[in-house]
């Protein structure tokens, strides 16, 4: 086989996998992938492409970046059909909110255990009750799986996250009791704060004002501690609810997969009880930590960095 046929299969073979991936989204997305629509490839014209490829139109070459966020977004497809189509997904988010109905339960059946101060739950927003999902979807289909900060500004600006199943049941249930909910977020206040106080608000979530919606408030500081322990002086907080250790005092920030790692057995026991942690395989914490450069690798990089990762 010659060069030019090589290179041209190869280009056609992840021109497929886009229009497949683009399928899954509109399937996903109910149609649409929020403006992205699939090429216009037909099996009829991919079959004859194929068995005549001197025929077919050669692809454009694609930039070293232009094939990292593809190689990033392809990463995502598993995990965001995992999350927006499974079952065993939709019993976890149930599961989570659960275990802090019975935490609190607990704590109101034995005051005299507790510290006297109001009782507080303390919760991440996305991907602990504002699901993110669609969106993912749309950028990675599209060839964008670097969901960087601008990326995830613009796009909560929006104010169109929609709510984890279950959620706005159980926070207004947890509001109910008399407990009061705290949302302490890494969403930029300065740009942020309004469009996630219309889309809590729209979401029919509770308790969302300015004492309660705590975002951050300067972007080299994103360590959620300062805000827990501005919390703790008031409230004796029941749990800590988010999905990624970071949502947890368990001072994390900045830590490699080891020592993270390492964190979270010395907390075994609180799990379930004090913390309570939602799946997301999509994007977080975890993904920085796989390794210092891991989102400026060179594909090739990468590659063989999920090859080492993966047997070691």
């Amino acid at each position: 086989m010659n060069t030019w046929n090589t290179q041209w299969k190869n280009q056609w073979k992840n021109q497929w996998k886009k229009t497949l991936a683009l399928g899954c989204a509109a399937f996903l997305l109910g149609g649409s992938a929020w403006g992205y629509a699939a090429p216009t490839v037909t099996a009829a014209s991919g079959a004859a492409y194929a068995a005549n490829p001197q025929d077919a139109p050669m692809p454009l070459p694609l930039t070293e970046e232009e094939v990292s966020a593809q190689q990033l977004a392809d990463a995502e497809y598993m995990a965001l059909l995992w999350m927006r189509t499974s079952a065993e997904y939709r019993a976890l988010c149930y599961q989570g909110y659960n275990a802090a109905l019975m935490a609190i339960d607990r704590a109101q059946a034995n005051p005299a255990a507790r510290s006297g101060k109001p009782l507080a739950i303390v919760l991440d927003c996305d991907e602990t009750v504002t699901d993110n999902t669609r969106a993912m979807a749309a950028a990675a289909v599209a060839g964008n799986g670097r969901y960087d900060a601008l990326w995830w500004r613009a796009t909560v600006h929006e104010a169109r996250s929609e709510a984890m199943p279950g959620a706005a049941e159980f926070l207004n249930e947890v509001a109910r009791r008399g407990v009061a909910i705290f949302y302490v977020s890494n969403r930029w206040s300065e740009v942020n704060y309004e469009p996630t106080i219309e889309n809590l608000k729209a979401l029919g979530f509770p308790s969302v004002d300015a004492e309660h919606v705590l975002l951050m408030e300067d972007r080299k500081m994103s360590d959620k501690q300062p805000r827990f322990d501005q919390i703790a002086k008031n409230y004796d907080v029941v749990v800590y609810m988010g999905d990624n250790t970071g949502d947890l005092p368990l001072g994390t920030k900045g830590m490699n997969r080891a020592a993270r790692n390492a964190a979270i057995d010395a907390a075994q026991e609180e799990f379930g009880t004090q913390y309570i942690v939602f799946p997301n395989p999509a994007y977080g914490s975890w993904v920085s930590a796989l390794a210092k450069d891991y989102m400026t690798m060179s594909p090739e990089a990468r590659e063989d960095f999920y090859a080492k990762t993966l047997t070691e």
